[in-house]
């Protein structure tokens, strides 16, 4: 039981990490969207490239105005007007026109799409006034197709619940009448309690089958959604079940018969280790995704930084040296504005790969977000890591990238920092570099800056 317990909590919290990374992408494309909507006038062709850039699992890209009518979709071919201000996700902002927040609505039949979808909204304010809402309408199938990739056993499912009880997704091999309609996760449970841990496990009957299940579930941070994964003894006592009849039915047999009945525990116990290898393997696959940037290919935010704080208390224990190199590429938003978003793709991933080519096996390497990427240097003084930031700015400097266009110019800016004796705090030693990089771009870019405790007094 215990170990059925750890494989629902450890799904739980690889299926959490990448809602989360879906959530946040979705809430950054909807703000990009509409900061260049209001630049540009309300372009809706602009509004169309952002669907293409951004991934083909975004169903629907749509505008709609204060009064509820539907002005802009990309899926919309009819002249004959659609209203939906009866919709929750226009009706939630315009009854809040003071609030800019992202809204995640329930699973809706869309009236233009025709296909069951979640909408990811934010609201559209012009002179301090609401004037509509932009949508982004993402099939459920999307999570749906995801989860069911892993297996939870033929009576295990996979859900994304909202606090009001209102599936958005799931992968089950339970059948659920009106799942995204009437359907309604019981209030009893104990992730809609807001005084609940945010993570937790329990157990009971299920209300759509009536049959025993262990849960596992993640509240997460954002959205208004909890991450739920049930398990069932049918699936993960099955081998346990078997083995024991087995000897039960072999008791009074003689001991000619014995031989036999070993064998088939042996095969029995095998298939059921080879089981769990399996879903281990499923677990390393969803760890590999949650530490990785999907893009670049190099440890993502949480990885670097949960790595760099080891590297710290060992650099702490053993009071070696640790450098701190951060990297901005110079101009990166005029290659997104210029060229299109594949360009800045290839951009980005040509710059990894150059990077990654200069550093040692030890030496660790994450994206911190759009442009701005981080390497930890361990065993490395100043003079050491203003070498390796030097060798790297150098390379990028004199490795264009070439387009059918031509050729694009690109260059890093980069900050290095040191952790100093009695001082291996993180936030500290990122700080430092910080204000390197910062006296690095306003220096005039392209080029490297060392920081020194003392600056951060100065600023």
């Amino acid at each position: 039981m215990d170990t059925a317990r750890n494989d629902a909590m450890n799904l739980a919290t690889a299926f959490e990490a990448h809602v989360q990374s879906v959530i946040g992408l979705m809430d950054f494309v909807l703000l990009d969207m509409r900061k260049h909507m209001l630049e540009r006038s309300a372009s809706q062709s602009y509004v169309y490239e952002g669907l293409l850039n951004y991934g083909n699992f975004v169903k629907q890209v749509a505008v709609i105005d204060k009064n509820g009518f539907l002005v802009f979709s990309n899926l919309a071919s009819s002249e004959k007007p659609v209203n939906l201000s009866d919709r929750e996700h226009f009706r939630v902002h315009r009854d809040h026109p003071l609030e800019d927040r992202l809204f995640i609505s329930k699973p809706v039949l869309g009236r233009v799409s025709k296909q069951w979808t979640i909408q990811f909204t934010r609201p559209i304010h012009q002179d301090g006034e609401f004037s509509g809402v932009l949508v982004l309408s993402v099939p459920t199938n999307f999570f749906a197709d995801y989860y069911q990739q892993i297996n939870v056993g033929a009576n295990g499912s996979i859900a994304l619940v909202g606090t009001d009880r209102s599936l958005r997704a799931i992968a089950s091999g339970v059948a659920i009448p009106g799942r995204y309609g009437r359907f309604k996760v019981p209030e009893d449970r104990p992730y809609f309690d807001q005084n609940a841990p945010a993570h937790g496990f329990y157990e009971g009957v299920s209300s759509i089958d009536g049959e025993y299940r262990l849960g596992a579930y993640r509240r997460l941070t954002d959205g208004d959604v909890v991450v739920v994964v049930l398990l069932s003894p049918k699936d993960f006592m099955a081998a346990f079940h078997k083995r024991r009849e087995l000897l039960i039915a072999s008791a009074g047999i003689i001991s000619l018969l014995l031989a036999v009945v070993a064998l088939l525990i042996f095969v029995l116990s095998s298939r059921y280790f080879q089981s769990t290898e399996k879903l281990r393997q499923s677990h390393d696959q969803l760890a590999q995704l949650a530490n990785t940037d999907v893009l670049t290919g190099v440890s993502s935010r949480r990885s670097f930084l949960t790595g760099l704080e080891a590297e710290l208390a060992r650099a702490r224990r053993h009071d070696e040296s640790l450098s701190l190199l951060m990297l901005d590429i110079d101009h990166f938003k005029r290659v997104n504005d210029v060229h299109g978003h594949p360009i800045g793709d290839a951009v980005l991933k040509q710059f990894t790969a150059t990077c990654a080519s200069m550093l040692r096996a030890h030496d660790l390497f994450g994206r911190l977000g759009g442009e701005e990427f981080a390497i930890a240097l361990p065993h490395t003084d100043p003079d050491g890591a203003r070498s390796v930031a030097e060798k790297i700015r150098m390379a990028i400097e004199q490795a264009p990238l070439t387009t059918a266009a031509g050729n694009i110019e690109i260059t890093v800016s980069i900050g290095v920092a040191q952790t100093q004796a009695g001082q291996h705090e993180i936030d500290q030693l990122i700080a430092w570099a910080d204000k390197a990089l910062y006296d690095a771009k306003h220096g005039g870019r392209n080029q490297v800056r060392v920081g020194r405790p003392e600056d951060e007094a100065e600023g």
